[in-house]
Formats: C-alpha cells, sequence, structure tokens
C-alpha cells in the first residue's frame, strides 16, 4: 500500500487496500466519452484544485467500498498525501479532456486541473523491488464505472511500471472480511483475476498496518495477488 500507515479517522489520510467498487468497470466502454490518463508533472502538487479534486473522489470511493470492515468511518487520504504522491510520480489521473474553442484552444486557466478537466478516476504506482511494482488507490468516479475507466487505468500503472521501470511484475493488496461476506470484496477479487492477477499469499495486516488493526470489525485477510507483466501487443 502507497499511504503512509496513519490511522486519521475522519480528517486525514489512512492507509487501505483497494476499494470493492470496481466490480462493474467492465472492459467494454459503453459509449462512456474516452478519457484521458496521465502522470501529471510534479509541480501538479502545488494545484490545490486538483488535489482536492482526488482526495474527494477517492474517499467517497473507499468510505462506501469499506463499509462494514472498519469499526468507524475513516477517510482512505488527504489532500497532502495526494500531493505527496502528485510530487513523486507516482499518481496517475484519468480525466475526461475539456472541450476546446473555436482556435483549438482548451477552455479554462493554466494549471492542470483548468486544462485538463475534473478527474473521474487515480491509480498509484510505485516500485516495491527489483523486479515488481505495486498499485493502489484505485479509485473511479461512480458515474463512469462502467466505461472500462478502472481497467485502462490498471492497464496503464501496468505499462508504465514494464516500460519506464523496466519491472516484471504488478501486485495489489486486497483486504477481506472473514466474518461475513462482503459482496463487493468477492466481486473485486473476481475483475483482478480475470485482469490476471493470481492470489500468491496472506499477510499478516495487524504487522503491516497496526493502527488500522484496530480499527477492524472482526476477522480478515490480507491478500497479496501478482500479475507477470509482458509487452503488450496493441
Amino acid at each position: 500500500m502507497d499511504v503512509i500507515d496513519q490511522a486519521r479517522t475522519n480528517k486525514a489520510a489512512t492507509s487501505a487496500p483497494a476499494p470493492s467498487q470496481h466490480d462493474n468497470d467492465n472492459d467494454n466502454h459503453n459509449g462512456t466519452p474516452t478519457a484521458k490518463i496521465e502522470v501529471p508533472p510534479s509541480e501538479a502538487a502545488d494545484d490545490k484544485q486538483l488535489t482536492e479534486a482526488l482526495t474527494v473522489l477517492v474517499n467517497a470511493v473507499y468510505s462506501s467500498a469499506e463499509r462494514g470492515i472498519y469499526s468507524t468511518d475513516f477517510e482512505r487520504t488527504s489532500a497532502e498525501d495526494v500531493a505527496e504522491l502528485l510530487r513523486a510520480g507516482e499518481l496517475a489521473i484519468a480525466y475526461l479532456p475539456r472541450p476546446k474553442d473555436d482556435k483549438g484552444d482548451v477552455q479554462g486557466g493554466s494549471s492542470f486541473h483548468q486544462t485538463r478537466g475534473t478527474p473521474i478516476g487515480c491509480i498509484s504506482m510505485k516500485q516495491i523491488s527489483p523486479t515488481a511494482g505495486e498499485f493502489g488507490m484505485l479509485a473511479v468516479d461512480p458515474a463512469y464505472r462502467s466505461g472500462g475507466v478502472g481497467g485502462d487505468l490498471v492497464r496503464f500503472a501496468e505499462e508504465r511500471c514494464y516500460r519506464d521501470f523496466g519491472l516484471s511484475a504488478m501486485r495489489l493488496e486486497l483486504l477481506a472480511p472473514v466474518h461475513f461476506e462482503h459482496i463487493g470484496k468477492t466481486r473485486l477479487q473476481a475483475w483482478y483475476e480475470r485482469l490476471g492477477y493470481a492470489h500468491i499469499e496472506l499477510r499478516d495486516f495487524q504487522k503491516a498496518y497496526p493502527r488500522l488493526y484496530e480499527l477492524l470489525s472482526g476477522p480478515t485477510e490480507f491478500r497479496v495477488f501478482e500479475k507477470k507483466l509482458v509487452a503488450r501487443e496493441d
């Protein structure tokens, strides 16, 4: 996971594995306008409008997705943590391009948020070993989940780790309760498996994230998935 292990309930960022609300994000775009995906330049970290928009989006997705797993509400991230990811080049953003005027110029101001458009999704990615990368903080605006944006974000992260970092594997973490069936988590795992990810191990959530462990409503499994990365044939 890519956010500092600090439980700052109701006001700041908390680490958590992938949310459960991407199960209906299939590979069919279903008429959804084509989203652009890119890793913004590091100076985008100073774009407060952008960091706030991303923070609201991610927290809304995770608040719904993690319901029932934790005994208290928490916020997945903060504007400060988003800015840190942007500054490190570890966050990719999906957005719908702003319309152009008659001269072909983009309407809006000069900041990333103003020139690109409102974010509709994001994903973080980083190198965790000499051969493997990891993605997290995958979030998609509910209005665009059936348009394939989530899958596009995952593929973007995979391609970046393979092409730019020279990595041969991608990993993700999934926290699932065992004291009740969380339909969203079940569907999310199935979605990841369709994307080519295989369950490789169980980790100790208490050891990895002791502060978050204290907030759990019951027993969980902390699952790690991995996919081998190969060159894409476009």
